[in-house]
């Protein structure tokens, strides 16, 4: 179904997979499952094999609502600590035609350049933000199409991955016959899921508490202005409860998500909380008021780090709006009110809202742990109707897919990189001869070049759906 797209959600604690559509009330999602997560740690895949499971199984139950569809291209997220925002020096353009006026187009040609900047060893742009732009004496203007200048300096925050990262994900995704159409970063897509317009505007900061990252990203003007990750997020208080109270990984899960409490002051003095008994001696007893501590304590250090973060983007005194939490951790009780406490920002927790998605969406896309996976829906949305960006079809029909074996699928174990042999990327069709695949898109994006247009890709010896190419592709 053309009007369909996919995003797909590795994360730590759970794998996501959701569709959806656009409809005159936003973007209503269809379809939105979960399944938990494999083979991730804090926000980077580590097993294909692992990650492919849990992939294949939040795929499984997502397309059992899709009325014999299958997702073939998908949007994906990429976080992990590996994620870096980097500030450059100026792009500089002297124009031919400078008696005309600055059109989009050449706008585009000075980004789509800055993807081509050299970054230390591993790392490669995934996403380009124009700052501001200088029209010979015209200083750090927001807007240049239309005025008429000799010469564009144009200043961008660069966001850059590491180009193992997007290794792995192609792999984990291929494993599974999907393509990635584009490869999100998480911050950004969390943001447009849970911010308003307004908050956009007059500067506001987002903090997606994740169970191995917390994202963090900074808006100002419509602009964004920042992002950054923190190592660790609400699994680092599942262990501490753990280890502070010597009970299993599992209790500890439940009493956080039950009982938790983020300010200890808050807590309920002289209640406890009765575990069921693990070797026949009686209930473990744990006070709530130690269990908040413990909560406290590791909620407070992760919050200082996104007050770090604010710092180093360089807009702390002209956010406005406050602070937005998200995600998973940010439904523990009384967080607001600790937000507050440590980094001075009003704060309000946030998920997928009115403003975004279609009220009729699926219930469990409203959820604050949603918002990574809605907001690449809402990403890809946004980008067709403000750019015309073309996306090819994300479903076919379930019943027509060939069946295919892979060598990769024989021998899982076998992970894609630079090393790999060229046998793992080739297809052996059941019963048919292997034809060459073309495809046609209208932009890349992400680590595939967002905002460049492509005429045409032709594709040798590649395993269907991974979006991995040969060095004798053309494109």
């Amino acid at each position: 179904m053309k009007d369909l797209i996919a995003a797909i959600d590795l994360g730590t604690t759970k794998v996501v997979a959701a569709v959806g559509k656009k409809t005159p009330q936003g973007v209503k999602v269809v379809a939105y499952a979960e399944a938990p997560s494999r083979g991730i740690k804090r926000g980077r895949v580590e097993n294909v094999k692992l990650a492919n499971q849990a992939l294949k199984e939040a795929l499984s139950r997502v397309e059992s609502k899709l009325d014999g569809q299958r997702i073939k291209n998908a949007f994906v997220g990429i976080a992990g600590q590996d994620i870096k925002c980097i500030s450059t020096a100026p792009f500089q353009t002297q124009r031919k035609n400078f008696n005309e006026m600055i059109t989009q187009e050449e706008i585009q040609e000075i980004t789509d350049n800055t993807y081509n900047t050299v970054l230390e060893d591993g790392y490669k742009v995934i996403y380009s933000v124009p700052q501001s732009f200088n029209v010979d004496n015209y200083m750090s203007v927001s807007e240049p199409i239309g005025m008429i200048g000799r010469n564009i300096v144009a200043k961008y925050k660069l966001f850059a991955g590491k180009e193992n990262s997007r290794r792995m994900i192609e792999s984990t995704l291929g494993l599974s016959h999907v393509k990635p159409i584009e490869i999100v970063i998480e911050p950004i897509a969390s943001a447009k899921a849970v911010l308003t317009e307004d908050e956009m505007e007059v500067g506001s900061i987002m903090v997606d508490i994740g169970g191995g990252t917390t994202d963090v990203i900074v808006y100002h003007h419509n602009i964004i202005r920042y992002a950054g990750i923190i190592p660790f997020g609400g699994n680092i208080v599942t262990e501490d409860i753990c280890s502070g109270c010597g009970i299993s990984q599992k209790n500890a899960e439940y009493i956080k998500t039950h009982y938790g409490c983020c300010f200890a002051d808050y807590a309920e003095a002289g209640k406890k909380i009765v575990l069921p008994s693990m070797g026949g001696t009686g209930g473990k007893e744990i006070q709530i008021k130690t269990l908040s501590k413990i909560i406290q304590a590791r909620m407070e250090e992760i919050l200082e780090a996104v007050c770090w973060h604010v710092e180093q983007s360089g807009f702390k005194d002209v956010i406005r709006s406050g602070m937005v939490l998200t995600g998973g951790g940010s439904k523990m009780g009384n967080i607001t009110n600790l937000a507050n406490y440590v980094t001075g920002f009003e704060a309000r927790v946030a998920t997928p809202n009115a403003f975004s998605i279609d009220p009729a969406s699926s219930e469990a896309a409203k959820d604050a742990t949603s918002s990574t996976a809605v907001g690449m829906l809402i990403y890809a949305f946004q980008k067709m109707d403000e750019e015309g960006v073309y996306f090819p079809d994300c479903m076919e029909d379930a019943a027509k897919v060939e069946p295919t074996i892979t060598h990769l699928e024989k021998d899982e174990n076998k992970l894609f990189g630079d090393e790999a042999d060229d046998s793992t990327k080739e297809t052996v069709k059941v019963g048919a001869e292997s034809a060459e695949k073309k495809d046609k898109t209208g932009r890349k994006g992400g680590f595939f070049g967002f905002g460049r247009a492509i005429k045409s890709v032709k594709i040798k010896n590649v395993l269907d759906g991974t979006g991995l190419f040969d060095n004798n592709d053309e494109v």
